[in-house]
């Protein structure tokens, strides 16, 4: 269940509201439509998981709406609608493995996010599909929805996965559902920042680990180790490649079309 809203006036905009849930009862969210969105339409949804401290309002701080609209509008990337959920009330806590998370966000399980999305946004449908970008703690989060719900999503990044205890179960889940993995085409990307703080100070080796573990297993995937980028989302999202394209839009390029 959700509040109703007039989401036709939304194009091209950042929209915060709160949708109902039987597992988590008011959960904030928020959702970007593109300028060209109709309500006849359908789209891929693309799942933001914020990391520790984060919220429904972590993407929009960092992600300017000209930005997306400008992209949009000039035909770099296709369209997307772009949402995602607070993970938890207690923001320091967050884990998006729970089960209540997983009845939420997990199309496998027709969550109820997902559904909502999929009748108000016309996104993340059978045929366009769901994609997750996650950080920090939410790449984790993509990680364990992705390997252990082989079949639900189209691509996944993963930025700044440090959470070392959650490698365990990821790997095992990673080997246990391999084939369904590589027979869903999935693109799954992980990039670790040269700066990260939690790698430098705490020798957090989630990342590196993963990487050595995906090549072990031949699951495909692509591991970047980007200069000078910091733990933080803001730091992936506005670093620039060698060939000098922000990060943010080579990433909703990989969602759209894959790269």
């Amino acid at each position: 269940m959700a509040l109703n809203f007039d989401y036709s006036n939304a194009r091209g905009q950042y929209t915060f509201s709160t949708f109902e849930s039987k597992v988590r009862s008011s959960v904030p969210y928020f959702v970007y439509l593109p300028p060209n969105w109709n309500p006849n339409g359908s789209y891929r949804l693309l799942l933001f998981l914020h990391g520790q401290g984060g919220d429904e309002r972590t993407f929009s701080k960092y992600v300017s709406e000209d930005d997306l609209n400008q992209w949009f509008k000039s035909d770099m990337i296709s369209d997307i609608v772009i949402a995602g959920v607070r993970g938890d009330e207690d923001r320091d806590l967050i884990q998006w493995f729970t089960p209540e998370n997983e009845a939420l966000l997990v199309p496998e399980l027709n969550g109820e996010f997902i559904e909502y999305c999929r009748t108000n946004f016309k996104a993340g449908d059978n045929d366009k599909g769901v994609s997750l970008e996650g950080h920090s703690r939410g790449a984790g989060g993509a990680l364990h929805y992705l390997f252990k719900y082989p079949q639900s999503f189209k691509s996944v990044i993963a930025m700044g996965y440090v959470s070392d205890y959650s490698l365990e179960k990821n790997k095992e889940m990673a080997d246990l559902n391999r084939q369904a993995l590589i027979d869903s085409g999935v693109n799954l990307y992980l990039e670790i920042g040269t700066e990260d703080r939690f790698v430098r100070n705490q020798n957090r080796k989630a990342s590196f680990e993963m990487h050595d573990f995906l090549d072990k297993i031949k699951l495909p995937h692509s591991f970047e180790y980007l200069y000078g980028v910091e733990h933080g989302f803001d730091s992936f999202w506005h670093h620039h490649s060698d060939d000098n394209i922000q990060n943010g839009l080579r990433h909703l390029k990989r969602h759209c079309i894959g790269l």
